[in-house]
């Protein structure tokens, strides 16, 4: 597994998807997982594309998520619908 440098976080939004998305890259430049913000229903959830990823880079990209995906679009916190989803 890559050290704790490989790994980085970008912003992604998706006209398709309606929402927001922070995705986590490897070493490679490839997205491996992301944390989505659906703004038409109002739900977070998170998406692995591979089978193993360490907790650091796990963390990483969920703090990244708290911090860039809220508000909701309409202005909603995420708060709200994370601890009630």
């Amino acid at each position: 597994m890559a050290g704790h440098d490989a790994w980085r976080t970008q912003i992604a939004s998706d006209v398709i998807r309606d929402g927001l998305g922070v995705e986590l890259l490897n070493a490679a430049g490839d997205v491996v997982a992301e944390v989505f913000r659906c703004d038409a229903d109002h739900t977070v959830l998170f998406h692995s594309y591979v089978t193993a990823i360490p907790l650091y880079a796990v963390d990483l990209l969920l703090a990244r998520a708290k911090e860039r995906l809220d508000p909701f679009e309409d202005g909603q916190p995420l708060s709200v619908d994370v601890r009630n989803g």
